[in-house]
C-alpha cells in the first residue's frame, strides 16, 4: 500500500501544483486584462479630455467674439449718438450765432443756392428781425452777378434758415434740412475729428 499512497501522493502533488500552474496563468491572464483595461480607460479618458478641451476652446472663442461683437456694436451706437448730438447741436448753435454773424450765415447760404432768376426767400419772423435793415438790397447785390434776385418773405414758421422758390419750384435751405443733406458726409467728418 505504500506505493499506492505514494502514487496518489503524487498525483496530489501534481494536481497541486498543476492547479497552482493554472491560477498562477489566470492571475497572469487577469492582471495583463486589468492592465490592458487601465491603458484603455486611460487612452478614452485623454481622448475625452482632448474632446472636452477642444468644445470648450470653442465656446470661449465663441464667446469672445460674441462679447467683442456686443462690444463694438455698443461703441458704434455710442459714437452714432454722440455724432447726432453733435449735428443737433450745430443747428442750434448756428441759430444762436450772434444777429451780424447770423445774417452773414444766411446771406453766404443764399448767394450760394440762388439761381439765376427771380424768387423769393422765406424766412421765419423771428429771423427777419434778426437781419440788418438792407439785407435784401445787399444780398441781391451779391447773387446779380448770377444774374437773379430775392424778394423777402416771412412766412416760415419756425426759425433757422430758409426757403427759396423759384414758381413752383422750392429749395429747403433750413439748417435741419442742409444737416440732413450732408449728413453721412457730417458724419464721416465729425467721426473722423473725433474718433480718428
Amino acid at each position: 500500500m505504500a506505493g499506492l499512497e505514494t502514487i496518489l501522493e503524487k498525483i496530489a502533488k501534481d494536481s497541486d501544483n498543476h492547479c497552482a500552474d493554472i491560477i498562477a496563468a489566470a492571475q497572469k491572464e487577469a492582471d495583463a486584462m486589468r492592465e490592458h483595461a487601465r491603458e484603455q480607460g486611460r487612452t478614452a479618458a485623454s481622448a475625452m479630455l482632448a474632446r472636452t478641451q477642444t468644445q470648450a476652446d470653442i465656446i470661449i472663442k465663441r464667446a469672445n467674439s460674441s462679447a467683442q461683437t456686443i462690444q463694438s456694436r455698443a461703441v458704434l451706437a455710442e459714437k452714432v449718438a454722440i455724432i447726432n448730438e453733435v449735428l443737433e447741436q450745430a443747428a442750434t448753435r448756428i441759430k444762436e450765432l450772434p444777429d451780424a454773424e447770423y445774417a452773414h450765415a444766411i446771406k453766404t447760404l443764399a448767394v450760394k443756392y440762388a439761381k439765376s432768376e427771380s424768387g423769393i426767400i422765406c424766412l421765419s419772423k423771428t429771423d427777419a428781425a434778426r437781419l440788418p435793415a438792407r439785407f435784401e438790397e445787399d444780398l441781391n447785390a451779391s447773387i446779380a452777378e448770377k444774374g437773379g434776385s430775392l424778394k423777402m418773405e416771412t412766412t416760415l414758421q419756425n426759425p433757422g434758415g430758409f426757403i427759396l422758390k423759384y414758381g413752383d419750384i422750392e429749395q429747403n435751405c433750413t439748417f435741419e434740412a442742409l444737416i440732413e443733406a450732408k449728413k453721412d458726409e457730417l458724419k464721416d467728418m465729425i467721426n473722423q475729428i473725433l474718433f480718428g
